[in-house]
Parts: structure tokens; C-alpha cells; sequence
């Protein structure tokens, strides 16, 4: 679809770079929605599975094809899609409707409309009783509160309280480009770009290992108290996401040991993380110093970075649903479900890795603001389509029979937890 080649154009543009790129064939997006294991996943439990009436396939192939062409790397995946699909069909995840894949987000009948709430952690069922202001001890009982609050009351009350919480709803309007560029001083690209990675789960850590692919030395940076996540999840996807990378750990409530990690940080060419601003601040890090130096600094999160939105976190299935995948769902098929898992997260790896690698070869000196919520909203106010022709797609991929696309092989197994921090700590002791 031209407007997903669009975007991916404004993406280029944004970060600076001058690369000649145009959209190359790629599969139809119901097609490409099969074929990567999402329509498996998405519908009601003891319905049909369903295609997405928005096109982010043909987004994430073709965001995927541009960072081909202007890193020439050999080595990337050879289809966005299948990123998309990938950990639902390692884990075997089935489609449950108005909950996500995995279990843990759900949308649920507010007073004026829908939310979705992600409970992915073990005190969030406790903070979702704090919201309401009823002790709670399931998602059924939580609905018989919620049905009786407006949607903007729970959303203000569930953000205050650290909890995933969005408004099930479309864009107005047609998002503008979510990259923001500042000019720093320029630094000269290399070929292999020093990339510290701070970032956990799923959008940051897949952007780390496109940069990987496309040259770049990625050092995977986690807390010794509080390591990425997913560590403790399915290995094969830790590994297909992290393999490659070098592990260092610090400790972050030691003042020697930030220090050292600020050190590290000015010797980065980009940076990816995907933290509250002042989370980072208080590790002394400052995103608009190392961007005025000629830093390329990536910052994924759930709403943007700036104002209350900054301080609200997001997963990736409440994201996409405040990005209006559920609403679009809703006028294609009657009824706001979760499209694909978590998808907002593997998009925005994508797109973040693409405006990464093209904002340092255009010269660094970028801070990328990359909104979860925010690229979804753009893909969906530009790439859906109305009820008919969803009803096309949906037919089209009922009616495909061709085998869904390989999987991706892990290049190794990724590091243990700080498995290379001391070789890392010689080198900064070197330099």
C-alpha cells in the first residue's frame, strides 16, 4: 500500500537521510497476516481467525526492506512480518478474543466506552483494586467495577498508579510523522557503530539486534538487581533477540558503578532505551547532552516522552489498542478484539531500528521520540481499510493455503547475564 510506503518514506526523511528507496514487491497484507501465523491468533476463542484491516505487514516489510538498503546488510530477516508472529508461534499462543494472546491484557465495558488494562505483574491485580477502589481478586470482578467509571477517570487513576492502561479508540485524524529530530553536532558514521543498549522485553531489544545485523557492536547494558525480563521467559526468543550482543551488568544504585555507565554512554554512537525520562536522569544520564555531541539516541516508549506521557508506561498489546487496532477490528468485524500479539512492540522495533541506523548515517545528533501508541495511531489512521473491502482481505486469507512462512534460527545463544562486563569496563579503561 502506498501509504505504508509513506510512512516509511517520512521515517527516512525525518532521521535525515538522503537514500533512495522505493517500496519493492511484497506479499498482499492478508496474506502476509496468514502466512506469519497472526490471523491463528486473532478472534474469539470459538470464532474464526481474522485478519488485521490495517496494513502493518506491508509497514514492517517494507521498513524492514529500507534498512536493507541503506545499511546493505546481508544478514537481516528477510520479512517484517515474520517478526511480528514469530514469539506467538514459538510459544504456541492461541486467540482469546477480547484478551491478548499471552493471558495478561484485557479490554473490558467502561462507563462511556473501553479500555485495555495489561496485568502482566504480580502486584498488578492489586494496583487495578487500588484504581477502582475495591479489593479485586479477578478480571470478572474487576469488570463489574470498571463497567461503572468513565473511561478517562480509570485512565488517570491506573497511569498515577504505574499500571498499562489505555483507551480503546481510533485516531481522529492522520498522525504526523512520530520522529522528532534535534540537531547536535554532527559525528561521522562508521561502519560499525558502538550501539549501548538499555532496553528489555520486546521493541528495544528486536531494534538492538536489526542493528546488529546491519554491522554494529550492541552492548546489551542490565541492572544486576533487575535484569531484562524476558531472560526468564521462552529462551528461544530471548535468544533470537539478544544473540550477538555483548552483556554487560551494573549495578545501579552504586555510584562507581554509574559512573562507569556514563562513560560508557558517551563513548556510544547510538543509544537505545526504553525507559521514563526520569529514570534515566537518575542514573545521571542525560539523552539531550549525549545528542548535542553527535549522539543518535533512541527512545522507545509507551505514549511519547514528554509531559504525563513520558510517565506512562505501556506493553504492547495495550499500546496497539490505544493506537486503534481494537476500534479498527471493531468496524471490519462488529467487535474490539487484540490484533496479532502485542504487536505494537515488533512495529516499533522495526521502525526504531530503521530511524536509528539512518539518523547516524546521516550524521547523528538525533534524539528519535518513538511512541508505541503513537506509530500504531499513524498506521492505523493511514493503512486501515472500511468494512467491505476488510471483509475482502478476511476472505482472501480464509481462502490462502500456502504454508506460513519460515521461522528464524537464533544465531547462537545470547550472553549470560554481564557475561562480557569486565572485558567491557578494560576497554573504557583504555580508551
Amino acid at each position: 500500500m502506498q501509504a505504508a510506503a509513506d510512512l516509511v518514506q517520512a521515517i527516512l526523511r525525518a532521521s535525515g537521510s538522503d537514500a533512495e528507496w522505493s517500496a519493492p514487491a511484497a506479499d498482499h497484507p492478508a496474506i502476509a497476516w496468514r502466512r506469519s501465523g497472526l490471523q491463528a491468533i486473532t478472534g474469539m476463542a470459538d470464532g474464526p481467525a481474522l485478519v488485521c484491516p490495517v496494513a502493518v505487514t506491508t509497514f514492517a516489510d517494507y521498513a524492514l526492506d529500507a534498512l536493507r538498503v541503506t545499511s546493505d546488510a546481508t544478514s537481516l530477516p528477510h520479512s517484517g512480518a515474520v517478526l511480528m508472529g514469530e514469539r506467538a508461534r514459538l510459544l504456541d499462543l492461541p486467540r482469546r478474543g477480547e484478551t491478548s494472546p499471552n493471558g495478561s491484557c484485557h479490554l473490558i465495558e467502561a462507563r462511556d466506552g473501553r479500555i485495555a488494562i495489561n496485568l502482566p505483574r504480580e502486584d498488578d491485580l492489586d494496583l487495578a483494586g487500588a484504581m477502582v477502589g475495591e479489593e479485586i481478586s479477578d478480571i470478572a470482578g474487576l469488570a463489574d467495577q470498571v463497567r461503572q467509571m468513565s473511561c478517562a477517570d480509570l485512565v488517570e487513576r491506573g497511569r498515577t498508579l504505574g499500571l498499562a492502561i489505555a483507551v480503546d479508540t481510533m485516531p481522529k485524524a492522520a498522525q504526523d510523522p512520530i520522529f522528532i529530530r534535534r540537531d547536535g553536532s554532527p559525528l561521522p558514521a562508521i561502519p560499525r557503530p558502538l550501539v549501548v543498549d538499555f532496553s528489555s522485553l520486546w521493541a528495544g531489544p528486536l531494534a538492538g539486534s536489526l542493528l546488529a545485523a546491519c554491522g554494529a557492536d550492541v552492548i546489551k547494558v542490565e541492572s544486576r538487581s533487575r535484569p531484562d525480563g524476558a531472560r526468564f521467559g521462552d529462551a528461544r526468543f530471548f535468544d533470537l533477540l539478544n544473540a550477538g550482543k555483548r552483556c554487560a551488568a551494573f549495578d545501579f544504585a552504586s555510584e562507581p558503578d554509574r559512573a562507569l555507565l556514563r562513560r560508557l554512554v558517551s563513548r556510544a554512537d547510538i543509544v537505545i532505551e526504553a525507559s521514563r525520562p526520569r529514570a534515566l536522569r537518575a542514573l545521571g544520564l542525560d539523552a539531550e547532552a549525549e545528542v548535542a555531541r553527535g549522539a543518535t539516541w533512541l527512545s522507545i516508549t509507551g505514549h511519547g516522552r514528554d509531559g504525563a506521557a513520558g510517565d506512562a508506561i505501556a506493553f504492547g498489546d495495550d499500546a496497539g489498542i490505544a493506537g486503534g487496532l481494537g476500534s479498527a477490528m471493531r468496524e471490519v468485524f462488529g467487535q474490539s478484539l487484540f490484533a496479532g500479539d502485542a504487536i505494537a512492540d515488533p512495529l516499533s522495533g522495526i521502525a526504531g531500528a530503521l530511524a536509528a541506523w539512518s539518523a547516524h548515517r546521516a550524521g547523528g545528533g538525533a534524539l528519535i521520540d518513538l511512541s508505541m501508541s503513537g506509530l500504531v495511531a499513524a498506521l492505523t489512521a493511514r493503512c486501515r481499510v472500511g468494512q467491505a473491502e476488510g471483509q475482502a482481505w478476511q476472505q482472501m486469507a480464509l481462502a490462502d493455503t500456502s504454508p506460513l512462512y519460515p521461522m528464524r534460527q537464533a544465531s547462537g545463544r545470547a550472553a549470560a547475564l554481564g557475561a562480557d562486563h569486565e572485558a567491557i569496563i578494560a576497554e573504557l579503561a583504555d580508551s
